[in-house]
């Protein structure tokens, strides 16, 4: 059995095949500020404004108040155009590190978030106790569901 100690971490890694180019689908994901148009219950706003860059710091919320589940900040590691970003928690209820990863194969595109993150919060911390990695999963596959879908709504 996993001690409670090795239970508030979770590695993770969800994807999903979407019907589009790689790059499109790496740009409606480095669109923070207008992921919350759709994937409602998520939003984003980068300090300071302005384009997604190495370096930037991006203020993250998952819920709406009152019911806000989770709130933190994460800095742009590093990009890679059209494939790659990695992202790094350094506030708020997770610690950690993110990977967006954007493969093309043929017309379509295996988009994965690899999430390596310790809970901090104590609502973090029951979700990952009581779930583990199913706490991000089920967040991060409708999220998936819904980058889909207007990725491929894009395309028509």
């Amino acid at each position: 059995m996993r001690s409670l100690k090795d239970r508030l971490n979770i590695d993770v890694v969800d994807s999903i095949h979407i019907r589009a180019p790689a790059q499109r689908v790496f740009a409606t994901v480095a669109n923070y500020p207008a992921i919350a148009n759709w994937f409602p219950p998520y939003s984003c706003s980068v300090e300071g404004g302005g384009d997604i860059k190495e370096g930037a710091l991006v203020q993250h919320c998952y819920g709406r108040p009152p019911f806000v589940l989770s709130r933190f900040t994460r800095r742009i590691e590093r990009i890679v155009d059209g494939e790659r970003i990695e992202e790094r928690y350094i506030d708020g209820d997770l610690r950690g590190t993110g990977v967006w990863c954007f493969e093309q194969h043929g017309q379509e595109t295996l988009a994965s978030y690899h999430c390596r993150v310790e809970a901090l919060s104590w609502f973090a911390r029951l979700g990952f106790v009581l779930q583990g990695s199913r706490a991000h999963s089920e967040v991060y596959q409708q999220y998936l569901a819904a980058l889909k879908q207007q990725c491929e709504a894009a395309g028509v």
